[in-house]
Formats: structure tokens, C-alpha cells, sequence
């Protein structure tokens, strides 16, 4: 398993190159994200287009949070990503146990933002 660990801040273009990278890459490509914060009224509007990039790139999604990825969520549906291909933690611990699960040694991981401890839902 290779891990891009872009996990220390995100924001609309850095989360777009890194997703660009991951295109790159051969394997199986999945994304682990709370998604992008501190965006202001543009959030909602940041995160639907970061699913919808996601939907483009990856074989599966983890996303961290059921209310924190809503618009991830709405952006994945939008480009019709299969429920199948994606998963909804309630923490990191979850996705990361999720992660393992899927049995995939050839899994190109995007570890993309890390949420602080104040956006625990």
C-alpha cells in the first residue's frame, strides 16, 4: 500500500492537485478526507466540487464525518459514484479500520486534510 499523506492542511487547489497526482498513479486509488474547512460561504460549494473530483479519480472514497462531508457526499452523487464505492466514518479510527478492511495491497491512498479535534462530531 502507498500513502500520499497531504493531510496537514487542505485547500481548493492543493486538494485538487493532490487528487491529480493520485490520477497518475496505477493501482487502486481511494481517498480518506473530512473534507476542507475554514472556507468561508464558498465551503459547500469547495467540498461538492472536491467530491465531484474525487468521483473522476478514485475507486473509493472514506470520507470522515457524516455532517462534515454532506457536500463530498453531494458531490460524489452528482457524478452518480456508486453508495458501493464509498464510506462514511464516524472518525479517523473508523476509516482507517475501513481502509484495512478493503484488503487491497495495491491501494494508492490520498490522506487528504485532517480535521482538529474542535470538528469532532
Amino acid at each position: 500500500m502507498t500513502v500520499i499523506d497531504d493531510s496537514f492542511n487542505s485547500n481548493p487547489t492543493g486538494a485538487r492537485q493532490a487528487l491529480e497526482v493520485l490520477s497518475t498513479m496505477d493501482g487502486y486509488k481511494v481517498l480518506v478526507t473530512p473534507g476542507m474547512i475554514e472556507l468561508g460561504d464558498k465551503e459547500y460549494e469547495y467540498n461538492k466540487i472536491l467530491g465531484e473530483q474525487a468521483a473522476d479519480v478514485c475507486d473509493y472514497v472514506i470520507l470522515v464525518g457524516k455532517k462534515q462531508t454532506e457536500p463530498l457526499q453531494d458531490g460524489l452523487k452528482e457524478k452518480n459514484f456508486s453508495e458501493d464505492q464509498y464510506f462514511i466514518a464516524k472518525d479517523l479510527n473508523q476509516a482507517i479500520e475501513q481502509l484495512q478492511s478493503l484488503g487491497r495491497h495495491d491501494a494508492i491512498v490520498l490522506l487528504e486534510n485532517d480535521l482538529p479535534d474542535t470538528y469532532n462530531e
